[in-house]
């Protein structure tokens, strides 16, 4: 018997619903000017070099300057001069290197860990680790705001998976409360720091919640390592927590650290299991020996010059000071250096990094969907290189522009 409604063949990708629906969401957004995929033709710290010209860079992870500091570039050099440019295969196959391992030992000694395990890339870290840690019998439940990679290896892992209000141990209590009778492991995942509004996780209220119902505790460290603390050191620095209080930390080499990867830090049991048994770390190439050169010297760089965090964190009272001179809307910002300024329709926010770029400055659009809808904004980063009078400027001419294009950046009353 034939099927009443056959399958119509798609043979161009074209004709795909998803690419029509990419043409109808970014089409208008985009418009003449495109405001993403900036060339900038220089290491990017307070500032980058774009179209020839010198501009005020706002755009970068480069959160303590690493990336572009000389004694981490040196580092990376040395290390290509020594093992070349790849790890040229799986290390469990094709062997270790020495600065791998002492990477990896003083990761975990900076993270107050047993132990710590790289990997190559930051996405595919938490999209293997929760793919593969959990699985059908088992429960994820994870701040509403997490980062596209937990999702992603929450669906991997076929486990059940449920958000929580952000930033509410009280609703995650609720959950638990309710579920954790049918299941094994139960997995939380939270953030450090997140990355579009820059505020900072409640952590030792999840804690609680998580040793109240016998769970394990994820906290990605992508936006907090090299941010908070007085080193720089992340969650367990900022609150003052033991190290095994969290199960896994999970953070990148390629914001604060100024590299490229991932890398997980915990017991060293679990850490050890890893090593044999996780997909993208067995079954990927090494990390290249001159990003792991590169993020092991801006580690020592880091917790020998206590001035680069302290560097970071006036410009961050620099830039609310001068926001609230201006009477900006910043949301739940303050304490780290990821610094949104709202402005609300995606167009606009597209338009105002436009006009902006135009005058020296470089800040991108956050648009949806990485956004809710209608609060589209500017996303500041500020780093350790930044001045307080580029601080100052930029916000000038912010303010400026979006007075010239009649946006409204100030809250209403």
């Amino acid at each position: 018997m034939e099927r009443q409604n056959p399958v119509q063949p798609i043979v161009r990708f074209e004709d795909t619903p998803e690419f029509k629906a990419y043409q109808a969401r970014y089409a208008a957004l985009l418009g003449e000017e495109n405001p993403y995929f900036i060339v900038h033709d220089s290491p990017l710290t307070d500032k980058s070099l774009m179209d020839g010209q010198w501009v005020l860079n706002f755009g970068s992870y480069n959160y303590a300057g690493m990336s572009g500091r000389p004694e981490v570039s040196e580092a990376a050099i040395e290390a290509i001069r020594r093992y070349g440019t790849s790890a040229s295969g799986s290390r469990l196959l094709a062997g270790e290197k020495t600065l791998t391992q002492t990477l990896e030992r003083e990761l975990a000694e900076w993270k107050h860990a047993e132990d710590a395990l790289v990997l190559v890339s930051g996405h595919a870290t938490n999209v293997t680790f929760v793919g593969n840690f959990v699985g059908p019998n088992d429960l994820v439940v994870y701040d509403r705001y997490i980062h596209n990679s937990v999702a992603e290896g929450c669906r991997l892992s076929h486990a059940t998976a449920r958000p929580f209000p952000h930033n509410d141990p009280e609703a995650l209590d609720r959950i638990l409360a309710s579920r954790r009778d049918r299941f094994e492991k139960v997995l939380i995942c939270i953030e450090g720091v997140y990355s579009m509004d820059g505020d900072i996780a409640p952590v030792p209220d999840f804690i609680r919640v998580k040793e109240k119902y016998g769970a394990f505790l994820m906290v990605d460290e992508a936006h907090s390592t090299c941010v908070i603390g007085e080193t720089g050191g992340g969650v367990d620095e900022y609150f003052g927590l033991r190290g095994d209080e969290i199960d896994i930390k999970m953070g990148t080499l390629s914001k604060g650290l100024g590299a490229c990867g991932g890398y997980l830090c915990g017991s060293r049991n679990l850490i050890e299991y890893q090593r044999y048994m996780l997909p993208g770390f067995v079954f990927s190439v090494g990390m290249s020996p001159p990003l792991a050169a590169a993020a092991l010297e801006s580690i020592r760089q880091i917790r020998r010059n206590p001035e680069i965090m302290a560097s970071l964190r006036r410009n961050v009272d620099c830039f609310m000071a001068e926001a609230a001179r201006h009477g900006l809307q910043m949301g739940l910002a303050g304490k780290t250096a990821i610094l949104p300024v709202f402005v609300g329709d995606d167009g606009d926010a597209a338009r105002l990094s436009n006009a902006l770029r135009r005058e020296g400055v470089f800040v991108p659009p956050a648009v949806y969907p990485a956004v809710p809808h209608g609060e589209a904004r500017l996303r500041f980063c500020v780093t350790a290189a930044h001045r307080p009078e580029q601080i100052a400027e930029a916000l000038d001419k912010l303010c400026a522009c979006a007075e010239r294009l009649g946006i409204r950046l100030t809250a209403e009353g």
